[in-house]
């Protein structure tokens, strides 16, 4: 059996099971925050089975099995197993959910009664039921993680709202501490407080040019598939582009090499620029496009910088059309 932290590809322990019976003890420091953990077995033969677990969230209006739990002081999994996997899979690889559900602390519980796709579209329904489970969960730090990744998606004042509605130990952690000062940073952000960032030359320049009316911003990087598999789609709209847009590309590459000869692979004719976590600008370039992290993340702006429109993930020809020609 393996236990892992936030994805499968992490494993940070394993155990031979006996009698389908195994336990892991781990002792978290002081004062940590939980983690996202999860557990795959492999047999004797080399069979993967990935384990879920039943939950009280939904997903698209369903039932959801969990892969995950949260690190709570003891978790308890018990019961039956039953293979869920679907025909076309290899035998090598078996989905399966136990029951009846596990038994664990307070975090798992409030992770298990959260819809996985609260966060996938952000509009009013999104902000009253956010604010209905701190309600009822003022303790969760799933919550928490979830603000936080999709912090720029919420004006400073939601956010700002959201966190009052945090109670006891969790209000002294590093992650509220973190999103409550960043929090506080958007209140004063001016829309055209844009810095300067790094161009293909090395030189620290404006990203937008005043003389275009729109500005196409696509945030990426050279590492990650669907950044690359656009690539091509936007070549072909770039092309055949109303002159008043301009196009700009952002990468958050760390690896300032592979940014380079991504480029140079490439040969994307427009403006490019590199920008990171580590650069003491990143913040500002987060608040102005309301970056959350996930990418392609292609955002339109004005020369007012006011943001016309954005959507996160790979775009299809009609989508990215539509996105320009309708704003």
């Amino acid at each position: 059996m393996y236990l892992y932290e936030d994805n499968g590809t992490n494993r940070i322990d394993s155990i031979k099971t006996k009698n389908g019976k195994f336990n892991f003890i781990y002792k978290w420091k002081k004062n940590s925050e939980p983690v996202y953990l999860g557990l795959d077995h492999v047999d004797n033969e080399a069979t993967l089975r990935l384990l879920s677990f039943p939950t009280n969230s939904k997903y698209r209006g369903g039932s959801l099995n969990q892969s995950r739990f949260l690190s709570d002081s003891a978790v308890i999994i018990n019961g039956e197993i039953f293979d869920n996997t679907p025909k076309e899979f290899s035998k090598k690889i078996r989905l399966v959910n136990l029951k009846p559900p596990i038994i664990a602390g307070k975090q798992t519980e409030a992770l298990y009664h959260i819809d996985e796709d609260l966060f996938y579209k952000i509009d009013a329904k999104t902000i009253a039921v956010v604010k209905e489970k701190l309600k009822k969960y003022p303790f969760s730090f799933h919550l928490l993680y979830k603000i936080n990744e999709n912090k720029n998606s919420f004006s400073p004042k939601q956010v700002d709202e959201f966190l009052k509605l945090f109670k006891g130990d969790i209000t002294e952690s590093e992650s509220y501490k973190k999103l409550f000062a960043y929090n506080q940073k958007r209140f004063t952000v001016k829309n055209n407080d844009l810095p300067l960032i790094e161009d293909t030359n090395g030189k620290k320049s404006k990203i937008l040019d005043s003389k275009y009316e729109k500005h196409l911003v696509v945030f990426w990087a050279s590492w990650y598939g669907p950044c690359r598999e656009e690539i091509p789609l936007l070549k072909k709209i770039y092309n055949d582009k109303n002159k008043s847009l301009e196009f700009i590309s952002i990468s958050i590459d760390s690896d300032k090499n592979a940014w380079k000869k991504t480029l140079n692979e490439e040969k994307m004719n427009w403006k490019q620029f590199i920008i990171n976590e580590k650069d003491s600008n990143y913040e500002k370039i987060q608040m102005q496009f309301r970056l959350n992290g996930a990418i392609p993340y292609t955002v339109l702006v004005d020369n007012n910088f006011k943001i016309l429109k954005s959507s996160v993930g790979l775009s299809s020809e009609k989508d990215l059309k539509s996105f320009i020609e309708n704003n």
